[in-house]
């Protein structure tokens, strides 16, 4: 017994040893306050009819500054999708990093015509009294849409065109898929009496109802089937009007065809 107890404390002491050696080996960085980009890849988002937006680029320095420093954004347009002037503007473009400070910012302007066209705008870092680290030294900012869906609702008519034709109208409700708040799933795209309708006979009626889930981005949308047979579809939102008008395809017959499924809110 003696044994085995002396056996454990040899091991609780080795470890307690590793654990400080591992703590007193941690490297610290003792050098320059070179600057750097916190984050290389930054997005500014715009939000839908908002006209513009304006968004921090966040900036570092390795070790707390001693006194102040200035820095500026450069715009680098050889590396960029989105024009200066006039797709953004650059609002305050120097920043004054305060003694002991380690983060920074300069504001920008995004317009809503370059975030929906997914401009992008790359920027470097320039100061007279500080050196630049050897990394982070670019930052790609993505502009893109945000368009958060309020008052959303969630019953909606849906009008079916197929076959150049109006197939029946149905209505659906949409269930809110968790963990996102721009999908919805839908129990039936074409309605329960489609293919009824499709193939005149009412012994389908209620089956291949062909389930999904929309996902709405600003002005667009997207069906993704939830059966075999269904090859999902896209379309477009209106975010006036809140209606979605969505193309779907199908393999569930011989011959290929599509239905247009337009959803009205209710």
């Amino acid at each position: 017994m003696k044994n085995i107890f002396k056996f454990l404390s040899v091991l609780i002491v080795f470890g307690l040893t590793v654990v400080a050696c591992k703590y007193d080996d941690e490297p610290t960085y003792e050098g320059n306050s070179l600057l750097e980009f916190d984050k290389t890849e930054q997005t500014a988002f715009v939000v839908l009819n908002k006209n513009s937006a304006d968004y921090l680029v966040t900036y570092g320095v390795l070790k707390a500054v001693d006194g102040d420093h200035n820095v500026e954004l450069v715009f680098d347009a050889s590396k960029s999708t989105a024009v200066l002037g006039t797709d953004f503007t650059i609002v305050e473009g120097t920043d004054v990093l305060k003694s002991g400070s380690i983060l920074g910012d300069f504001k920008i302007k995004v317009t809503e015509t370059a975030a929906e066209a997914g401009k992008v705008a790359v920027f470097k870092l320039k100061s007279g009294t500080l050196g630049n680290a050897i990394f982070n030294q670019e930052v790609v900012v993505n502009f893109k849409m945000s368009c958060p869906l309020t008052n959303f609702p969630l019953t909606y008519d849906v009008d079916v065109i197929a076959f150049g034709d109006n197939a029946p109208s149905h209505q659906q409700v949409f269930t809110p898929v968790a963990g996102t708040d721009n999908q919805f799933k839908v129990n039936s795209s074409w309605g329960p009496t489609f293919v009824a309708w499709a193939t005149e006979d009412p012994s389908y009626n209620n089956q291949y109802l062909h389930p999904g889930v929309i996902t709405i981005n600003c002005r667009t949308a997207t069906f993704k089937s939830d059966v075999s047979y269904g090859k999902g579809g896209t379309g477009t939102y209106d975010p006036n009007t809140g209606i979605i008008d969505i193309v779907v395809g199908q393999s569930l017959f011989s011959n290929p065809f599509t239905a247009r499924c337009i959803f009205k809110p209710h």
